[in-house]
């Protein structure tokens, strides 16, 4: 019986990447990964100078496996890298998580309950599914209607012209998102994080590793989006949740508006990888009307800079369409300029 196939935690290995001085993150999160009673963990050190090995050996010298690199490689070769290792050790089920995610009381258990239902109407290499964290999926936590979860055809950056009617309307008192009580327990999106994502072996040598000449941000959409175009779908369940213990640079409730995210979010280098690997995802990865997407590329660029001049951010709106021209000239891999 498929149910029974799939909702073992014994079977579940946890891929995970940690860097720089990380350690009061990485603790916690070894810790409850291991709680869930995961059969062990693959932990790549990008090039952390501290002892890492020894936080692994005092943790669990049997469960956790380390995988050194002396540089940081950028999270997308990190991750490629640990979910190669997990499948040459014979891990089953994969299990993603950022050094920084803290898995709540019975979310792998959620998870695998959910996978196991999906089974029996999916084969195992045709979906994942995905655990919620609400600080990341706010649209989903304040109750927005399924039909706005995944951006529409030709968006870039999530962004479309045909929205702002949308937008301007959810910033009036009427329009205005209240938490949703009651959440739908299964969302189908067309692409992920990685952060809480499972999978089994068979997705994996389907649609195949990370693409590393990403080095940071977006790797995950790509790596995700693979599973929608071979006709499959990452399922978003609500019930499995996973604390953030660290926000991202950008995250949208510190900003106003994506914008302002982009131009005052703090470091160059992670504004110039996110923004040239979404532009090269929406461009040359996503299926899209060719002058829709144009429409919508120029209108997003011509709101970047009017914020850039209110905001007095004009010298990182260069380096932002700086990372748009390399990526439509497919310029990708680490840059000289933004070393990690």
């Amino acid at each position: 019986m498929v149910m029974e196939e799939t909702n073992s935690t014994k079977g579940v290995t946890v891929v995970t990447v940690t860097y720089g001085e990380r350690r009061h993150f990485l603790e916690p999160m070894l810790r409850a990964a291991l709680a869930q009673g995961v059969e062990r963990i693959i932990l790549v050190n990008n090039g952390a100078n501290w002892d890492v090995a020894g936080l692994a050996r005092e943790i669990d010298r049997a469960r956790i496996k380390l995988v050194q690199s002396s540089k940081n490689m950028g999270s997308a070769a990190g991750f490629s890298t640990g979910i190669s290792k997990a499948l040459e050790q014979g891990a089953e089920m994969i299990w993603l998580l950022d050094d920084d995610n803290r898995a709540t009381e019975g979310s792998l258990k959620a998870l695998l309950d959910a996978y196991a239902e999906l089974r029996e109407t999916h084969s195992r290499d045709e979906f994942a599914v995905l655990a919620f964290r609400p600080e990341h999926q706010a649209d989903v936590a304040m109750g927005a209607p399924r039909c706005r979860v995944n951006p529409r055809r030709s968006s870039f950056l999530g962004f479309h012209i045909f929205d702002i009617p949308h937008k301007i309307w959810r910033r009036t008192p009427l329009g205005k998102r209240r938490t949703n009580q009651v959440l739908p327990k299964i969302i189908r999106l067309d692409t992920a994080i990685y952060s809480g994502l499972l999978f089994h072996r068979m997705l994996a040598d389907r649609i195949g590793l990370p693409r590393t000449d990403f080095v940071l941000y977006g790797d995950d959409n790509e790596f995700t989006y693979r599973i929608t175009r071979h006709g499959g779908g990452t399922y978003l369940i609500t019930g499995a949740l996973l604390e953030d213990m660290e926000s991202s640079w950008n995250i949208k409730r510190r900003h106003s508006n994506s914008f302002s995210g982009l131009l005052k979010g703090e470091g160059d280098f992670r504004a110039y990888y996110g923004m040239r690997n979404g532009a090269f995802f929406d461009t040359y990865c996503k299926d899209h009307n060719p002058m829709m997407y144009a429409i919508n590329l120029r209108l997003y660029l011509a709101i970047l800079f009017l914020f850039s001049n209110i905001y007095n951010r004009r010298e990182r709106y260069r380096l932002l369409s700086k990372a748009v021209k390399d990526a439509l000239a497919k310029k990708l891999g680490l840059h000289s300029d933004y070393p990690l």
